[in-house]
């Protein structure tokens, strides 16, 4: 029994409500979330609840339209798929989840600048920071998904489902339920239940969040079927990287499908990256970090001319398939190139010239 009461003396008890269908549910369940946006996102214990920033409806994959797409402030990504207990495709619900983000991956896990602009056309409005989109873009090559199985009720039997699945499984499961209920006065009281309320206590070595370092990223470039002569180039990079940045400015990822590290040198960009690569051969470079910000002073007009001729000389070796200048780099797709192994590997040698000009000019400028 749910009772409900404004002055803690006088108690007026509330009827359970049922849901008409599944469209009023999710019709309720979205207004809820506008209002309320982090009934959805798990907390961790001893740091500060994530933030969601960005909240969609019907986001159209190739396998379907997931009902309700989220991202928080770190860049991860909540796929939402709402049922009704009462119906008989409530055991599906996680099925569908799953083809969903796999849908999801498959379409922009090569093209994260894609899903980018696909989010932006979809809520024009909101406006997503770079560091963010940089994580969203992550996030979307490494699989990393939220699933959240949003029903009326969630009984025993789906709580151990999803406590298997983040056993099991490479991304996380979560179990939303609204209790609806009405007092005879008119009140509507709704109580929304996360399961698990913090993220999942995972004890699978599989499952854990994944710190990479050179030898599990060798090791999984090797699983992946990159061969020999790609090795040695991806071991090349890596050992330049060491060189230009005394073995200071490489970050390694933590994302639980590919491995990658991020390169820096910690004067120059403001301590940006300047390039990224990844344990399938990808290579992302930064432009978006490169460029001084459009409001910097006016003596960022030499950042400007060296970066510019750095994106020459990748674009007139054929590393870069576009043109990329202070003028245009602002386009999604320019932002944060990323370049297949097949574009960049028979020309490591340039890129490594190419990145050591940038570096020493740009030394030389600040002197």
């Amino acid at each position: 029994m749910t009772f409900i009461s404004k002055d803690g003396k006088t108690f007026f008890r509330c009827k359970d409500i049922e849901f008409r269908n599944e469209e009023d549910f999710r019709r309720l369940l979205g207004n809820l979330i506008k209002e309320n946006v982090n009934i959805i996102l798990p907390i961790s214990e001893g740091k500060e609840p994530p933030r969601l920033v960005f909240l969609t409806r019907e986001f159209v994959v190739p396998s379907g339209s997931i009902d309700l797409l989220g991202i928080n402030d770190e860049g991860y990504i909540y796929i939402v798929e709402t049922k009704l207990y009462r119906s008989s495709e409530r055991r599906k619900a996680l099925a569908q989840a799953i083809e969903y983000a796999s849908a999801l991956w498959s379409e922009y896990s090569r093209n994260p600048d894609g899903f980018i602009a696909k989010l932006k056309e979809k809520e024009p409005s909101i406006a997503i920071e770079e560091e963010v989109s940089k994580n969203i873009k992550e996030s979307v090559m490494n699989g990393g998904f939220g699933l959240i199985i949003a029903m009326d009720h969630i009984d025993e039997s789906t709580e151990k489902m999803i406590k298997f699945l983040n056993e099991m499984c490479e991304f996380d499961v979560y179990g939303l339920s609204l209790e609806r209920y009405k007092s005879d006065d008119g009140v509507e009281v709704v109580i929304p239940k996360l399961f698990p309320s913090s993220l999942p206590d995972v004890t699978t070595e599989s499952r854990k969040k994944r710190q990479w370092n050179w030898e599990t990223f060798l090791d999984d470039a090797k699983k992946r079927g990159l061969q020999e002569p790609q090795i040695k180039v991806l071991e090349r990079i890596y050992n330049f990287s060491k060189e230009i940045t005394e073995d200071k400015g490489i970050i390694w990822g933590k994302g639980r499908t590919y491995g990658t590290f991020r390169v820096f040198i910690e004067d120059l960009f403001n301590g940006e990256d300047i390039y990224c690569v990844y344990s399938h051969g990808l290579l992302q470079i930064n432009f978006a970090l490169l460029y001084p910000p459009p409001e910097a002073s006016e003596d960022s007009s030499k950042t400007i001319e060296l970066v510019n001729k750095f994106a020459e000389q990748l674009y007139s070796t054929g590393i870069l398939s576009e043109k990329i200048t202070d003028k245009n780099y602002t386009e999604e797709k320019k932002k944060y190139p990323n370049i297949r192994p097949e574009n960049w590997m028979d020309k490591v040698e340039v890129f490594e010239r190419a990145v050591k000009e940038l570096i020493d000019a740009m030394k030389k400028s600040e002197h």
